[in-house]
């Protein structure tokens, strides 16, 4: 989610969510992530059409916890979407994570991509998520 120009590195942060059809729910942004954004994506994701209740697979780290989360939480279970936190140190059961590893490390070298041909990369990967790019979760 980072990229180092020489001795500037600029981050660009997404948020997704993976659907049961494997599609993607994602937001970009230039800034650190923060609860507020998760929340926001949250209220998003809860306001969605749908038939089914939605469980969001979480880790343990600080943005997703909190008071003004679990204050939420309620809401978001009236609306059906649930938050399920996997137990700590387990990446490796979280398919998002599965997904991140796959963008960084095979799909595409961001290491020295900075400003819009970072974004431009960042949103092509996003967008073409279950076309060019997929990931085979057996």
């Amino acid at each position: 989610r980072s990229s180092r120009s020489g001795t500037h590195e600029q981050r660009v942060n997404v948020m997704a969510a993976l659907r049961h059809d494997r599609s993607l729910v994602w937001r970009m942004h230039d800034q650190r992530t923060t609860r507020e954004d998760v929340m926001a994506f949250f209220d998003d994701l809860a306001s969605e059409p749908h038939r089914v209740p939605r469980i969001v697979v979480l880790d343990n780290a600080g943005i997703h916890k909190g008071e003004p989360m679990r204050i939420k939480r309620q809401q978001w279970e009236r609306q059906g979407l649930y938050l399920y936190y996997l137990p700590p140190y387990s990446p490796e059961l979280n398919r998002i994570e599965i997904l991140w590893k796959q963008a960084k490390y095979f799909w595409r070298c961001f290491r020295y991509m900075a400003g819009d041909s970072l974004r431009d990369e960042v949103c092509s990967i996003m967008e073409n998520y279950g076309k060019a790019f997929t990931v085979n979760f057996a």
